[in-house]
């Protein structure tokens, strides 16, 4: 019998560490990307200030006085600052599709840069650091694009720079090209993958958990449907009584305009139409090899005629 040792954490016991599932919950991510949408801003404003002839040297100090190089220290377990880098690299290279504005590509690329090549390669204590950027196929193809399509005036002088950090990408091996996206390649497939909310919050249909449900909700779930059942008999219910008036007044209205009908037609045409309509009955029981004097329709046609007429079937 083999035995293994189970994996351990790179601190000592009693510290306390932020977990890896806190940087791929909707806490930083959500909080991220406003930052990020931030940075766009402020870089966007630092920018268009008279005298700017080093766009990139500008973006740097609107990145440190944002406060953004700290984030490389934000935690130095391994495995949490892996899901730390992973994830920030990421966050900031989603910017760059081709749905966004050149000018959001463009600095999203600066912040994808400048995070990656600023990792604190420490060797005491050596803290991880990650050496490729997961990208899948059609998003880099369009990022390989990016600085031809740069040819406004409002970010041309941006267009060096993305060439200069695409380069460095590509020599340096950093983007790991993985599948399509409509495939769902990245892991996790999608960000935020935890979504912490309060207790009175309500989950929506795209917001169910996976797996087994809980004893809690079966019985939630129970209790919705037995209440939709009692709503739905209920409804049946009135919907019966209400037909039933209905169908109580179509034929009270149907008696009186029969009786109309009754008294405008002569007597002696219903008689001769009452006649006519036994001779033919007779007639198509002799076809059939029928017995008139055994014929129910025959003899009850007899019957109505001989007393208050044909019409007086029809009800």
């Amino acid at each position: 019998m083999s035995v293994q040792a189970a994996p351990s954490s790179s601190t000592s016991r009693g510290d306390l560490v932020l977990q890896p599932n806190y940087f791929t919950s909707s806490i930083y991510v959500k909080a991220l990307r406003d930052d990020i949408s931030t940075l766009i801003l402020r870089y966007h404003e630092a920018l268009n200030q008279p005298g700017v002839t080093q766009p990139f040297a500008v973006f740097k100090t609107v990145w440190t006085g944002m406060g953004w190089h700290w984030l490389q220290f934000r935690v130095f377990d391994s495995r949490s600052r892996h899901a730390l880098l992973e994830t920030t690299t990421r966050l900031c290279l989603e910017r760059t599709i081709k749905t966004e504005a050149p000018f959001t590509r463009a600095v999203s690329l600066f912040a994808t840069y400048l995070f990656f090549y600023t990792q604190v390669k420490s060797e005491a204590p050596p803290l991880h650091c990650i050496t490729n950027i997961p990208i899948a196929c059609d998003h880099y193809a369009s990022l390989v694009d990016l600085a031809d399509s740069m040819t406004s005036p409002t970010v041309s002088a941006l267009q060096p720079h993305i060439r200069y950090i695409l380069s460095r990408f590509r020599k340096d091996l950093v983007f790991l090209i993985l599948p399509k996206s409509e495939l769902g390649p990245m892991n996790p497939r999608e960000l935020p993958r935890e979504i912490y909310a309060d207790g009175d919050t309500v989950f929506s249909e795209a917001q169910k958990r996976k797996g087994r449900p809980a004893r809690r909700e079966k019985g939630k779930k129970a209790r919705v449907a037995l209440e939709g059942l009692e709503n739905w008999i209920a409804k049946q219910q009135i919907h019966d009584v209400d037909k039933e008036v209905d169908m109580a007044a179509a034929f009270s209205a149907y008696e009186v305009m029969k009786n109309r009908l009754l008294e405008s037609i002569d007597a002696e045409s219903i008689s001769g139409v009452g006649q006519e309509v036994l001779d033919r009955l007779k007639e198509a029981s002799r076809l059939v090899g029928a017995d008139e004097s055994q014929s129910v329709g025959v003899s009850r046609l007899e019957r109505e005629l001989s007393g208050p007429g044909i019409f007086k079937l029809c009800k």
